[in-house]
């Protein structure tokens, strides 16, 4: 197969609403999962609740929150919104914090100390628990990647004071994140539900999306006129899935993607969302996720020019994305964006993190290219993913 750069394909960047993430597969693995875990409670988004979780910490202005080198611009606005001190540290190869510079370097000042489960693979975190007990430092555990999953130090979210989650990576849902706090210092208030207009709204986002992927089911007997009249209202014709846009060349802190509405944090997520999270099948996520990931790292291994970042998923896990290493990555990322390839990259560093020892984040930013490996993607559309990324280095 050949990719044709003249006529990208519509493939899903995000999980597709519809009836089919009812569909119970009794054969598909089952995982620990986050939403199970008593207390959790659901916000607007993953950045609502890491906002949500530090307020419910009680910090004062002179403690700081550390961060590593390699993140989204999402995980240190909060910290900032709300006014703390930021630091960053520096990540080992396998995506662990250094231990042995947190031990040397961290300031004497550190409060919080963020560790995330990159690309949905779980980290054993026990080392680094028993460090924040030493220092009286309280572990934000970010699982945005890893909605589900168990590794050596125990389930996902097990070790954390805070943990927090993202609803759209892993579930049809267009917002909404999770928050567990295992002590609160100060109680999370209730949140503000959305009203009628913002429910409306999102419940013929999602139809509009299974419209166009072909997911309504027998739904499309009563959605089609809705969406016919969203069509009217909005004055355009019927909604075709698009390709990313290009991105700009600078990353801004003021910009919308790192803006934090503080009044939208504390927002209940919309019902659809919520409905998405809860009655989703696990068993065909997990298993579709497994399948895309493996197929990936057997498809590019050993090719010129890239290589799997992590080659080996474990067996108890559900990857949010395949992270590939490529050797020069600027070219590659534009040209599979403008293909239609679902891919990411985290080259967007908050600005002022420093060139640390040892450090993989900043390499990873550069580098390392996120590929979408979500259960809405069909075998088709992985292994035209692949083929894109082959086409490419050959060309």
């Amino acid at each position: 197969m050949n990719v044709d750069a003249s006529n990208p394909r519509s493939v899903p960047r995000n999980p597709v609403p519809g009836p089919h993430n009812c569909q119970v597969d009794t054969g598909s693995p089952a995982l620990p999962c986050l939403l199970d875990r008593p207390g959790a409670l659901l916000t607007s988004s993953g950045r609502a609740a890491i906002l949500l979780g530090l307020e419910s910490l009680a910090l004062s202005p002179d403690q700081r929150v550390l961060v590593p080198s390699y993140h989204c611009p999402t995980m240190v606005s909060p910290v900032l919104t709300l006014g703390h001190r930021l630091g960053f540290y520096p990540i080992a190869a396998d995506g662990r914090p250094s231990l042995d510079w947190l031990e040397q370097h961290a300031p004497a000042d550190t409060r919080v100390l963020c560790v995330a489960h990159f690309f949905g693979l779980p980290l054993d975190l026990r080392d680094l628990r028993a460090w924040c007990q030493r220092r009286g430092v309280l572990m934000l555990e970010d699982c945005a990647h890893a909605m589900f999953g168990q590794g050596e130090g125990g389930a996902v979210g097990a070790l954390g004071d805070v943990v927090i989650a993202s609803l759209p990576k892993f579930f049809a849902a267009q917002n909404g994140g999770l928050l567990l706090v295992k002590q609160p210092a100060r109680p999370v208030a209730p949140l503000e539900p959305v009203g009628l207009k913002g429910q409306l709204k999102a419940t013929l986002d999602d139809l509009e999306i299974s419209a166009c992927y072909g997911q309504l089911g027998l739904r499309r007997v009563w959605a089609a006129p809705l969406l016919a009249l969203k069509r009217m209202l909005r004055g355009g014709g019927r909604a075709t899935p698009t390709s990313a846009a290009p991105q700009p060349a600078r990353f801004d802190p003021a910009g919308d993607y790192a803006r934090i509405d503080v009044k939208l944090c504390h927002r209940a997520p919309t019902r659809a969302a919520t409905r998405a999270a809860l009655l989703t099948s696990r068993g065909r996520v997990i298993a579709r996720r497994q399948q895309h990931y493996r197929a990936m790292a057997t498809a590019l291994a050993n090719r010129p020019g890239m290589r799997p970042l992590f080659p080996a998923l474990a067996e108890h896990s559900a990857p949010y994305v395949f992270p590939l290493w490529v050797d020069d990555p600027d070219p590659a990322y534009q040209a599979l964006r403008a293909l239609g390839v679902p891919v990411s990259r985290w080259d967007w560093l908050w600005p002022g993190v420093p060139d640390l020892a040892g450090d993989q984040g900043k390499i990873w930013s550069h580098h390392v290219l996120q590929l979408h490996c979500h259960q809405d993607m069909s075998d088709q559309d992985r292994n035209w993913v692949i083929d894109a990324l082959l086409t490419y280095r050959r060309s």
